[in-house]
């Protein structure tokens, strides 16, 4: 029989464990959460070999970027082209003879980079902006990149994040922010690109970066496709870590990729649109629904489909890619509203308007954080 002074003790070790798992729990999040949330060395050699487009018959420019903070990241540009190399012509090749194809493909591309009829009709396509998601680097994501350079016609530019690939440096929120703002500004400013419909495109992690740029970028951006994103670290955690305790999140947590913050800047009139998996087991189909609510609450234009699909394979399902091609043909081709233009003259406005910051990220968070203060 046990005795109450052993029950007790007892108790007392199982207390002891409890609070030195959710120490651990609490110490692993505090020194290791950016080496969690932003796995760029997986797989094994993502920070070492990143595919190529012209791997995929894509002829291409390899960028390099420095930020302002003197972080050197990597990025790829894929202009759309008359005549790309179409699927079939890949299909039965093997590597040497991909290769042979990409030397020949690259040749003929820098001759019509001196004809101005390929120039503008580079121009005339959409640029679709690919922020990639926690995992590997930008070349993994090249055969999703030659669907819509291929398929839907459209530029495309990659980047890997900092941490990420060959870029520099080590991934934060506050770091992958000042890469988002060095690509966008590199393509405001590129002699093709910068005459462009820009297009977001993002999964998971890419799909906050989407909205931090579609934020920023208010003039500059034409449409945002958003895939199996959270909306926000702080409420996907626990999901992920049920173990630690919800209060000590915002004490531990440097990360957050608060949509909170963003979706309420990005314009009611730029079109949106959202692909949720069903399946997705990381970022749960509540995370993409809040996000939808977000949207719909604000006024803002959405596009919302839902398939059969986890986290990693939602752009496989066979109605992904007539989806999307519907989408640009619908909301960013054949768009007459589409708001480039009126956008930049209503930032214009805004900022004429505004007395004291003109930063309106940081400024919404602070009304958020005053009016968190009131409720307590």
């Amino acid at each position: 029989m046990i005795t109450t002074s052993t029950a007790l003790t007892v108790a007392k070790y199982l207390f002891g464990a409890s609070v030195a798992a959710t120490t651990l729990a609490a110490g692993g999040l505090w020194f290791f959460q950016r080496h969690l949330i932003y796995p760029g060395y997986v797989p094994d050699g993502s920070r070492k070999f990143v595919p190529r487009p012209i791997e995929l018959g894509m002829p291409y420019e390899d960028i390099t970027l420095t930020t302002r903070d003197k972080v050197k990241i990597k990025a790829y540009v894929i202009p759309s082209r008359k005549d790309p190399v179409l699927t079939d012509q890949l299909r039965h090749l093997n590597k040497k003879q991909r290769e042979e194809l990409g030397e020949k493909e690259t040749e003929k591309w820098l001759g019509e980079m001196g004809d101005e009829k390929a120039v503008e009709y580079a121009k005339s396509r959409p640029t679709v902006v690919f922020f990639h998601a926690n995992a590997g680097n930008m070349g993994h994501r090249v055969p999703l990149a030659r669907k819509f350079n291929v398929d839907c016609r459209c530029n495309v530019f990659m980047l890997s994040y900092r941490g990420y690939g060959l870029s520099e440096g080590r991934a934060s929120e506050h770091g992958i922010r000042i890469d988002i703002e060095t690509a966008m500004d590199y393509i405001k400013s590129h002699p093709i690109l910068g005459d462009t419909k820009v297009v977001l495109y993002g999964q998971s992690l890419g799909g906050a970066s989407c909205l931090y740029a579609g934020s920023r970028y208010r003039d500059m951006v034409s449409g945002i496709i958003l895939e199996n994103t959270f909306l926000s670290l702080p409420s996907l955690i626990p999901l992920v870590l049920p173990q630690l305790p919800k209060f000590l999140l915002p004490i531990l947590l440097t990360e957050h990729w608060d949509a909170h913050h963003t979706m309420p800047l990005i314009p009611s009139t730029t079109p949106m649109l959202m692909i949720a998996g069903k399946n997705d087991d990381l970022v749960k189909p509540p995370q993409m629904i809040a996000l939808r609510h977000l949207r719909a609450g604000a006024g803002g234009q959405l596009k919302w489909k839902e398939l059969d699909g986890g986290h990693n394979d939602t752009c496989l399902q066979p109605e992904y890619w007539g989806i999307i091609g519907e989408w640009m043909k619908d909301e960013i081709e054949n768009n007459p509203l589409n708001l480039a233009h009126s956008e930049k003259k209503e930032k214009e406005e805004e900022e004429e308007s505004e007395s004291s910051s003109n930063d309106d990220y940081q400024k919404v968070t602070k009304e958020e954080v005053l009016e968190a203060k009131k409720e307590l």
